[in-house]
């Protein structure tokens, strides 16, 4: 009954698609890729046995039509691939879920405490922090066994939830260390995922129009988020975790927002009392949402070339979304401004008023400076350097990793800084010569 259920849920949110300009009838999945600027999505539902709805829609990064073939790269989805790949290592006795992360990986004990167990990896429980500055390495070809001994992180104490795609690189070597073989073939073995060795270029908001960049893969990061596939690939994924055992019985840790944590889904409770498994992932680039709902015996596999980290919360809620419609429950999608907006339009209005200054003091750097001058330079100086220095511990990133994520905001940001020199350097000029002519 339950998917009788769901089969007319989405009959009923096909039948009442809207109709685009030109009269062309368009899906919601459509309409949300042509509302957030997406170039291409996949997107299915699907039970343990059939597709159930599919739509196609748009080009990928060559300009080819997405089809059931276009590989996406996954992002954290492949955080559940990875639990689910470490739960088959154990269930076959060569791992112990509950024994140190030290005594099966040495390499590690200069970053995790002795008493960290594999199964705080698979929770987030480490206490590691989420240190981006050792992810998203495009074409890194390095075993994350190899990165492990490189990491300049300290972890804090166990127990509470603590995201960190760190925990899942150490998964990862722990894999590559117990059976010596590449973590992809271990993967295809263990899951049946197999993962792509190349994307087409994704693409990245660019004052609001998408723009392309050459995607990666980091061999180190398959673990994590770098694990990739067709939209045939991930729903068949999902479809078999509707009926995995091990899925069907998660170990949980509450993540002190509403939801729990275990093997890489984040598990909540819906207002009908359904019980939702999900998890969104993400790279610069590409981005993915793929929704289990056992009860109901669905999958819901969402897809996307376009991603950039400010306008996360906007693919987030429209993926959501376009999951809990299925469901036949209605939770509106977040519209207007977002960071990313927000994010470029204060930061190109600060560039244009700097611009505006700095204009004004380069045409009158032969008159005299104002008995303020020397304060406004120090101020000049001092937002340079709280500038430059307080947006990568603001954004928690380098300023070259936030660039493959936010390249707009990105060049603005080295905008303003010139502007700060420059005004900065005009002010000091016209001291400097109004000094020299009194001395002279």
């Amino acid at each position: 009954m339950r998917i009788v259920h769901a089969l007319l849920t989405v009959a009923a949110v096909l039948t009442a698609s809207p109709t685009l300009p030109g009269g062309e009838t368009a899906s919601d999945v459509e309409v949300v890729a042509q509302e957030l600027g997406l170039p291409g999505v996949a997107f299915r539902v699907v039970s343990e046995r059939e597709v159930i709805e599919n739509v196609e829609y748009g080009v990928d990064g060559h300009g080819a039509p997405i089809d059931d073939g276009t590989p996406f790269v996954w992002g954290s989805v492949s955080k559940s691939v990875t639990a689910a790949t470490v739960h088959s290592l154990a269930s076959q006795h060569r791992l112990d879920l509950g024994g140190t992360v030290n005594s099966v990986l040495p390499e590690s004990d200069s970053i995790l405490p002795d008493d960290v167990t594999i199964t705080d990896l698979i929770h987030h429980t480490s206490g590691l922090p989420h240190d981006v500055a050792r992810l998203d390495v495009w074409g890194r070809t390095d075993r994350a066994l190899d990165v492990v001994p490189t990491l300049d992180v300290t972890a804090a104490e166990r127990g509470t939830f603590r995201y960190s795609s760190l925990n899942y690189l150490l998964l990862q070597a722990i894999v590559e260390k117990i059976t010596a073989e590449p973590f992809a073939n271990v993967v295809a073995r263990e899951t049946g995922v197999h993962t792509v060795g190349a994307v087409a270029p994704g693409h990245v908001p660019f004052f609001g129009s998408p723009r392309r960049v050459d995607t990666g893969i980091d061999a180190a990061g398959l673990g994590y988020g770098y694990l990739g596939g067709s939209i045939d690939e991930l729903s068949r994924y999902a479809a078999r975790q509707l009926t995995d055992p091990a899925s069907n019985s998660l170990d949980t840790v509450p993540t002190g927002s509403g939801t729990a944590y275990g093997d890489g889904w984040y598990v909540e409770t819906l207002p009908d009392g359904t019980e939702m498994r999900w998890h969104s992932g993400a790279v610069p680039g590409y981005f993915t949402h793929v929704a289990l709902i056992p009860e109901r015996h669905l999958a819901v596999v969402f897809a996307a070339n376009r991603y950039g980290e400010l306008e996360a919360e906007n693919l987030a809620s429209a993926a959501r979304s376009l999951v809990l419609t299925r469901l036949g429950i209605d939770e509106p999608r977040s519209t207007g401004l977002g960071m990313y907006e927000i994010a470029l339009i204060a930061s190109s209005t600060l560039a244009v008023l700097l611009a505006l200054c700095a204009g004004r003091i380069l045409l009158r750097i032969r008159t005299a400076p104002g008995r303020w001058a020397p304060a406004h330079i120090l101020m000049a100086v001092i937002a340079g350097g709280t500038l430059y220095f307080g947006m990568p511990m603001l954004t928690g990133t380098p300023i070259s990793t936030l660039s493959h994520w936010a390249p707009d905001v990105t060049l603005l940001f080295w905008i303003v800084l010139a502007e700060l020199a420059i005004i900065a350097g005009a002010l000091a000029a016209r001291a400097l010569r109004q000094w020299t002519t009194a001395h002279v």
